[in-house]
Formats: C-alpha cells, sequence, structure tokens
C-alpha cells in the first residue's frame, strides 16, 4: 500500500469516527443529560468507535468466511461491551452512573452492530456488482466515502444541540465539523488529481510529483483562507445563545374561543403571545463586544470584496473564451485553411527518396530509427536525449554513444 493510498484510508477511518461519534452526545442532549466529567472526556468515549471500524475493515478485507466474519463480530462486540463494563464500574465507585450511563452503554454497543452490518452490506453489493459487471468500477460505501456535503450533517446537529441548550453537543458539533471540513478536501482533492492522471496517457505522462506539488499547495493557501474564515466562529463559541425548545409552549394556555350557533368558530379574544415570552428572554438580548463587532464588519467587507473581484474575473474570462478561437484542447473551432501545396523536398521525403535530405536530417533519421528499434513506446515529451537512450536500453552502447553526440550536435549545436 503507497504512502498516499494510506493517508487516504485514514482520512475514510476518521470520517466514520467523526460521523459516528457525535451520534451519542445527541441521544444525550435529547434526554437532557451529560457526563459528569465534562465535553472532552465525554468525547473521547464516543471516539472509542473507531475501534470496531478499524477492526471491521480489516475483517471485511481479509476474512472470506460469513461464519468467521460473524465470529470476529462477536468478539469485537464482546470487547467493546467489557469496556461498557468498564466504565461503569469507575462511574459506580465515583458515584455517577444513572441516565448518561445507560445512553452511552446502550449507544457505543448499537453502533458497532450498525458498523458491522454496514461494512457486510457493502462487502454483499461489491461482490453482486462484480458478477454483473466485472468491468464495472469499484463504488465505496458510506463509511468510505468522505464527503464536503456531509457538513451539513453536523450542522444539522448543531442547531438542535442550541434548541435543546446542549453545550456539549454544540462543541463536539462544532470542532467535528470543522476537521471534518479539511479531511473532506484532502481527500475529494486526491481523488480528483488520481481521476486526472488516469484519463489517458497524455495525462498518464505528466509527473505526478508536479501534480500533487502544485495542487496541494493552492489546497494549502484555499484550506489557509478557510481556516482565518472560521477564526471570528471559533474565538466566539463562548458567547453562544441557546433556547430550550421545551420552555417554548411551558406556559402557555388554552386559548378562549367564542362559540356561534351556526358552529363558526371566531378569533381569540386575547392577542397572541410575546416572541419574547416563546423564546424566555426577559429582556433585550445582550449586545456583543465592540472587537466583535469590528472583526465581523471587516470579515463581512473583505468578502464582498471578494466576491465582487471573483465576478469580475469570470466575467472577463467569458470573454476571453467568447474571443478565443480554440477550446479546451488547443484545437481550432471552424478554423478552414487552404491545403498547402507540397514542395519538391518534402515529397521526396515522404515518398522515401532520401538523397535531397541532408547531413542534419540524415542523422535525425538514423537516430529516431535506432531508437525506435529498442524501445516500443513513444518517448515523452520532456525526456532528454540521454533518457530515451537509457529507457531503450543504449546507455553502453559505443555507436549509440557516437550517434548520441552527432545528435547533440545538429539538435542543440554543442
Amino acid at each position: 500500500m503507497t504512502l498516499l493510498r494510506r493517508c487516504t484510508k485514514g482520512i475514510e477511518y476518521f470520517h466514520a469516527t467523526l460521523i459516528f461519534a457525535v451520534l451519542i452526545p445527541l441521544v444525550c442532549a435529547v434526554c437532557f443529560t451529560s457526563d459528569p466529567a465534562g465535553t472532552t472526556i465525554f468525547y473521547l468515549k464516543c471516539l472509542l468507535i473507531a475501534i470496531p471500524i478499524l477492526l471491521t475493515d480489516y475483517a471485511i478485507r481479509h476474512i472470506r468466511s460469513l461464519f468467521l466474519y460473524v465470529f470476529f463480530c462477536i468478539v469485537v462486540l464482546a470487547m467493546m461491551g467489557g469496556v461498557v463494563l468498564g466504565f461503569l464500574y469507575i462511574a459506580k465507585r465515583g458515584g455517577g452512573g444513572g441516565l448518561y450511563q445507560m445512553c452511552y452503554s446502550i449507544g457505543i454497543l448499537v453502533e458497532t452492530i450498525a458498523v458491522a452490518i454496514m461494512r457486510f452490506c457493502d462487502r454483499i453489493k461489491a461482490a453482486r456488482r462484480g458478477r454483473e459487471d466485472p468491468l464495472a468500477p469499484e463504488e465505496p460505501g458510506f463509511l468510505n466515502f468522505p464527503a464536503l456535503s456531509r457538513v451539513w450533517f453536523f450542522v444539522v446537529l448543531y442547531l438542535i444541540g442550541i434548541c435543546v441548550t446542549a453545550k456539549a453537543l454544540c462543541d463536539i458539533t462544532f470542532f467535528s465539523a470543522i476537521l471534518y471540513t479539511f479531511l473532506a478536501l484532502v481527500y475529494e482533492y486526491t481523488g480528483a488529481a488520481e481521476n486526472y492522471l488516469s484519463l489517458n496517457k497524455r495525462t498518464k505522462g505528466i509527473s505526478r510529483r508536479r501534480i500533487y506539488g502544485i495542487g496541494f499547495s493552492m489546497l494549502c493557501v484555499f484550506a489557509l483562507i478557510l481556516f482565518l474564515g472560521m477564526l471570528p466562529a471559533i474565538f466566539l463559541a463562548g458567547q453562544r445563545q441557546y433556547t430550550d425548545i421545551r420552555e417554548w409552549f411551558k406556559d402557555l394556555g388554552p386559548i378562549p374561543l367564542e362559540y356561534d350557533p351556526v358552529m363558526d368558530f371566531q378569533a381569540p379574544i386575547s392577542g397572541g403571545t410575546d416572541m419574547m415570552e416563546l423564546l424566555d428572554l426577559d429582556g433585550p438580548p445582550p449586545e456583543p463586544s465592540k472587537l466583535a463587532t469590528a472583526v465581523l464588519y471587516a470579515l463581512g467587507f473583505v468578502c464582498m470584496i471578494a466576491f465582487t473581484y471573483g465576478m469580475f474575473l469570470m466575467i472577463r474570462q467569458v470573454f476571453r473564451d467568447f474571443r478565443d478561437g480554440h477550446d479546451e484542447n488547443g484545437d481550432l473551432i471552424e478554423a478552414l485553411e487552404p491545403e498547402k501545396t507540397i514542395g519538391k523536398e518534402e515529397f521526396f521525403q515522404k515518398m522515401g527518396w532520401r538523397g535531397v535530405e541532408n547531413e542534419a536530417q540524415r542523422i535525425r533519421r538514423k537516430y529516431r530509427k535506432t531508437i525506435r528499434k529498442h524501445r516500443k513506446d513513444r518517448p515523452a515529451p520532456y525526456e532528454s536525449p540521454a533518457e530515451i537512450e537509457a529507457l531503450a536500453g543504449l546507455e553502453r552502447d559505443e555507436q549509440m554513444q557516437k550517434l548520441h553526440v552527432q545528435y547533440e550536435t545538429v539538435r542543440y549545436g554543442k
């Protein structure tokens, strides 16, 4: 396994771990309970789902028997059950436990079973697809496919945490979304680069180090700009405003209605409930500090300038493409040139008559003929004569060395 493949595999493990690690905090937030040890310890406990994710992936790739895979999953489940029992024992000695321990214990075991089932379903789908179409490309499952679109999953959980006054859930989903965004960016970049390099023979001949060097430098610049845009949200995380959805309708009693004999309900006698009462706010909302206001205004101004400049560049490029007579491959569009008249010297050369060629043409022809005789593939445009001869296996041939000197002379004037 190459270094690049190891990196992408690690990102896949992080993807599945971050997705499953926020589900237990969601259940605890809905049940209005939390870990008395704090958010950091709680999140580290939730990250233990990475153990079943790694072990089931190893098992699904190396175990061929269904019975052995089921037995291996039972062993993993028993191991996670032992971890849960250890946490329960520690909680009882410390006088804790209760609803939080129940949510965590059931949640981590259910997640372990779900991971094993999802791995098995992906294996079944891949086998069925291989039987139906052996040449079909591999389609990764949910556990092995990070994507930027899945950041919305963390956003939805973050909004749920705000509505139920769950600070732990908001903190976990907020920082998980930041980490997941950068991991998904790197994963999608590597996938796009690999797809580009495997398009055809022209792209395969491009240096991989050059493609990854240029692309990764641009990716780092974009990631840095994105991180700078996230800094205000990170610094203002302590001023996050919560609301409890349970309090919205707590003090709302039945609304009296006037009854008409014609079986028609009239409008309420009293006015509607004030929105400030629904939001459980006694006074006006607190104003942010002057520093936060200045930072937000500056960020908005920078974003507006960047958006305007981007629109200008896009419009300018559209007009340039309209005036340009070439497509993306460099071919001329609707450009019919008159037929070229073949000269006498070119005619004789095409017909195979070599008597009219000069000394430089003869040396070039002999060099190409010798290379084609010992090398079947076509040399790349960026290869030097020494590299061409080395790949053809002629670097130690004495006649080739003399021909090399003559070719260098007529080509470069050395």
